[in-house]
This record gives C-alpha cells, structure tokens and sequence, in this order.
C-alpha cells in the first residue's frame, strides 16, 4: 500500500538547478543499492518523484506518508523539508539506509597490516652522508637538503652494492619515493641510474620521510648520542612510543617521539595506497630509524623494540607482515645489547650533565674563534716583531748615515787643511 503525500507550492528560485541536483541524487542512490529499478526503491523515489515535480513548479514542500512495507524492510518516514535541507537531510539518513552495506575503503591504512597491502614494499637506508662520516647526528628538517649532509664516496659504493644485491634478488622498482635529505636525493639518483628506472618514477616525498628529531642533541657527535636514545627508547617510549622525547631545541630543530615520527610515516603508507596499486615501492630513507618504525608499524611489533630492527647505512629488505615478524623472532645480537647497556649509562651522564654533550656546530665555531684568535695573536706578535726590526734598521740607518757624514766631515777638513798647507808651502 502507498499514501501519496501532500504538495504545499510556496513562492521560490532555482527550481531547475534543484530538480537536476535531485535526479542526481536519484541515480546515486539506485546505483548505490543496485537496483536500476526504481519503482522498487521504496517511499524514497516516491518523495524524489514528486520533490522533482514540485521543483518544476517551483515549489517547496511538505511530504508526510505513513508506515508501509517494501520487501522485508519497512519505511516509517515524516518530513518537513525544504530544497535547501532537502539534501542534508538524505545525507543524514544514508547511513541508516546504507548501513548494511560494508565500503571497502582503499587507503586507509590501519596497522598491524595482517591482510597484506596492495602493493610489495623494499625500504632502504640511503648510503652513508658527508656528515655521518664526520660523526655528526643532523635531524633538523631545514638542513637535510643542505650539501654538506650529501652522500660521501663511502655511501655511494654502500648504494651500488645495494642496487646489485636487488638486482641478483629479481627486485626491480616500479616506484622510488625517496626523502628530500640530500643523501636521499644522491641515493635516488644513482638507484635510477643502476636499475633504469625511470626520472618520472622517481617522486620525491617532502616531509614524510623525515627522520625522527631529537631536540637538544641535534648536531652532536654522532657515536656518543646515537646509544643513548636507543637506550631512551626501550626504556621508556613504551609499546605505543609515546614516551622518551628528547630534550627541546632554542634552534628550532623538533623534539620528537617515536609516536610523532608515526603520524608522518601513517600518513604516507595511506598516501602510497591510494595513489598505487601492484606497484613494487622502494622507498629511500635518511636514516636507520624510519625505515626500522614503519616496519615495526606493518608486524604489529611494540615500538620500543624498534632498534632492533635498525637499518644500516645501504641496507635493504623487502618488507611485510610476515618477513618482519620472522626477523623480530630471532635472537638479539650482542651488539645490539652492548649498545643499550652503553647507552643507559651515556643517558645518565646526559641527565646529569646537560652540556657534556655540544653541538658540533658550536664546537667547530668556537674551533674556529679559538683558531681565528690564535691567528690574530700570532699575526699581531708578527706585526710587533716587524715593526721592532723595521725600527732597529732605522736606527742602524740614522747611525750609519751620521757616521758617513762624520767620515766626510772629516775628510773635507782633511782636505782644507791639506790645501792650505800646499798653498803655504807655495808662498
């Protein structure tokens, strides 16, 4: 049984526009349920039908029906609407009326990745940089791209020799994202170069591959920091890693949790989800760390193990649910243990002692004022020595001249009084 509903006409504008937003919105909704037919879409093509007609004699409307039965589903509806809530409010019932029907969102990716990703991912570590191999820890996103962090003639050889082991494993790239840190971008390049990839497939990614910042300790000697944020990390990130944040920066650099570090790398496997699909994805990382997280993000693994997972500088693996479960599984390795047991106590003196630890920026200026001062120094004690010869041979000089003029002195009376002797002689 069907009641036909009441039309009220009141004065308006746009009934046009309005009657081709509703057929719209009539079509969505069959193709959404299935059903071409519409006919059988219930008291809802019903109120579409004559809220169209209604549109083209410019009309609003007041639509009351009752109770009736479609199938095995029954429809109890009573508007008031106008063209302008009408759409709003079919908004708003779409999800009971809809609700049965499960989306499946493509995407979103939602960790532990147990059901697999659409596509295959190889993560790398780029080669190592000019300033790793001068012992300098540099997280601040400003400088990645400065040359001084570019990648060294040891890190070039770690990415070739990388390329060939992917080579010899039949891994060929589809995609190459790689981070905007200047190693990444030499990385990228040669990675291009050796697997003949493509420039249009090699995309750069602007922030989401950036390393974790570590506040207070950017810039620092690189061997004496790296242990004791290991050590801050399984001591007190916790599973969630949302504890042991470094400590703040006046220079701008981050203080980042491992939790922080997740939002990005989140961001960017639904980013890689949505935009590919089958794609073998090598993405490049500026450092051990990133590449070790999102791993331990796809397995379900607690991030306070994350280290253990730590990439080396060239390295490669082709990650997924399983292959990092089964490497989390075996047994930690001694220098994995010696580096934590290192680290807590390198942690404590850093607590203890806030300046122990300096940036190497400021020691190389304060190097350099000290080299600067020590030049000066060296140059005014030059200037004086000089200025103490140049007056000594003055001196000689004034002497040297007043005795050539005494000598000639002498000779000129020498000489008179020879002359008035001969001319004494003469008389």
């Amino acid at each position: 049984m069907r009641n036909t509903g009441r039309l009220i006409p009141q004065n308006s504008n746009g009934g046009i526009i309005f009657s081709i937003l509703l057929s719209l919105v009539q079509l969505s909704f069959c193709l959404l349920v299935g059903n071409p037919n519409l006919h059988r879409c219930g008291p809802l093509h019903s109120l579409l039908f004559e809220l169209r007609a209604a549109a083209h004699d410019d009309c609003d409307i007041t639509y009351q029906t009752s109770s009736e039965t479609s199938g095995d589903i029954i429809y109890q509806t009573s508007l008031e609407t106008s063209r302008r809530s009408f759409l709003g409010a079919v908004a708003t019932g779409s999800t009971s009326l809809f609700g049965s029907r499960t989306a499946a969102a493509r995407g979103l990716v939602r960790f532990p990745c147990k059901d697999g990703l659409l596509n295959t991912y190889t993560f790398m570590r780029a080669g190592t940089s000019l300033l790793e191999l001068d012992d300098v820890w540099s997280t601040n996103p400003l400088f990645l791209t400065n040359r001084e962090a570019a990648l060294s003639e040891v890190g070039e050889k770690e990415v070739r020799r990388a390329c060939n082991l992917l080579k010899a494993s039949g891994i060929t790239p589809t995609v190459v994202r790689y981070s905007l840190a200047a190693s990444c971008i030499d990385t990228a390049n040669i990675v291009g170069e050796e697997l003949k990839i493509g420039r249009n497939r090699l995309v750069p990614e602007f922030n989401y591959l950036d390393p974790r910042a570590i506040g207070g300790w950017d810039f620092s000697q690189k061997n004496l920091t790296e242990a004791a944020v290991w050590a801050l990390d399984v001591d007190e990130a916790g599973p969630s890693g949302k504890g042991g944040r470094p400590p703040p920066n006046e220079d701008g650099t981050p203080s980042e949790t491992l939790s922080d570090q997740v939002v990005r790398l989140t961001n960017l496997m639904s980013v890689l989800e949505t935009l590919y699909s089958g794609d073998d994805i090598l993405l490049i990382f500026p450092d051990g760390t990133g590449p070790a997280l999102l791993s331990c993000l796809i397995a379900g693994l607690p991030l306070n193990r994350v280290h253990e997972l730590n990439f080396q500088s060239g390295e490669t693996r082709q990650i997924d649910y399983n292959s990092v479960n089964a490497m989390a599984s075996q047994k930690i390795t001694p220098y994995y243990q010696d580096t934590i047991e290192r680290g807590r106590q390198e942690l404590l003196n850093l607590r203890k002692n806030p300046d122990a630890i300096r940036n190497v920026k400021d020691l190389q200026f304060e190097q350099e004022l000290e080299e600067q001062r020590s030049l000066e120094e060296a140059q005014s004690k030059e200037r004086q020595e000089q200025a103490e010869q140049n007056e000594l041979d003055r001196r000689r000089k004034l002497e040297e001249e007043r005795r050539l003029k005494s000598e000639q002195q002498k000779e000129r009376v020498k000489r008179r009084q020879q002359l008035d002797m001969e001319r004494q002689n003469k008389q």
